[in-house]
């Protein structure tokens, strides 16, 4: 069996997408987010089974969480099977739940798309032989996709901080990861050379390039609801990247670019603006 995969990043940066091409794949299952799973992500559970009333809890848990429906899987066999062990490793539980799921797919390898960027560590060390997919979306076009379906995310320069705190994390936690457990993909990368970076991706995770993970649109009302952009409901679209051009204020890129400047070029965005002092103090006084 292929080693398991994590899909990390910044959310509104093309992981739905990313996770909806390689769903396409005759052996991959990638469920909807586990969110369910960051109270447990703790070093302390690591080296810790959990057993007794720990797993009981567990137990209780689960049978709580929302998540499965959003899975389309029934969970119910796997809680039974849980209920019946003496003890249990978070990497076992990890490991069994994500491989029932396969399961009951009908596929042969996991992978996860909870962009778990601060659990990174803690991943790897359950799984060192994981190998961790890095999306990443010019901060602009992300900080201009959140303001469309959250009004109060309209803060520009909190927005550029933030971008480039999480890809920071990420990039500190993948410098303590031997370089052939991890890779980074480009957003706009996948729009323009579709074909080019879902073969890189299946290189490095170890299964075959299949055509049919382009046409992803075929199942995706499968895989996700109906509130999602409609854009993943159909092919991929080449144009759909760098809206910031013409959806952001002038002085809202400026005050983004001076506060995200050394990440954006770090991923090799352009960078096309002039401050001015205004900005700079604007860019303060929002912070």
């Amino acid at each position: 069996m292929s080693a398991p995969f994590f899909i990390v990043g910044v959310q509104r940066s093309g992981s739905t997408l990313l996770r909806l091409i390689l769903n396409a794949h005759s052996q991959i299952a990638i469920p909807e987010e586990a969110r369910f799973l960051t109270p447990i992500l703790k070093k302390k559970y690591i080296y810790q089974p959990f057993q007794g009333k720990q797993l009981k809890l567990l137990v209780e848990y689960l049978t709580k969480v929302p998540h499965f429906k959003l899975w389309n899987y029934d969970a119910s066999l796997f809680i039974e099977n849980l209920k019946k062990k003496k003890k249990i490793t978070l990497r076992e539980f990890i490991e069994e739940l994500y491989s029932s799921y396969c399961k009951y797919e009908g596929k042969q390898f996991w992978g996860d798309k909870s962009l778990f960027f601060n659990w990174i560590d803690i991943l790897y060390t359950l799984f060192p032989e994981a190998k961790f997919i890095h999306i990443v979306r010019d901060g602009r076009d992300v900080f201009n996709s959140w303001r469309k379906i959250d009004p109060l995310m309209n803060n520009v320069a909190v927005a550029a901080l933030d971008w480039s705190f999480k890809l920071s994390r990420i990039e500190r936690s993948f410098s303590k990861l031997p370089k052939s457990n991890y890779m980074t993909l480009r957003y706009e990368d996948l729009l323009s050379e579709p074909e080019e970076s879902v073969k890189s991706i299946c290189n490095f995770i170890g299964v075959s390039y299949e055509p049919a993970m382009l046409e992803f649109y075929k199942t995706s009302h499968y895989y996700i609801g109906e509130h999602h952009s409609e854009l993943i409901f159909g092919p991929l679209k080449k144009d759909n990247c760098y809206k910031w051009k013409k959806t952001l204020t002038k002085r809202e890129i400026n005050i983004y670019t001076f506060l995200a400047k050394n990440t954006l070029n770090k991923y090799g965005y352009e960078i096309e603006c002039s401050y001015t002092i205004n900005d700079i103090i604007l860019a303060f006084l929002y912070t």
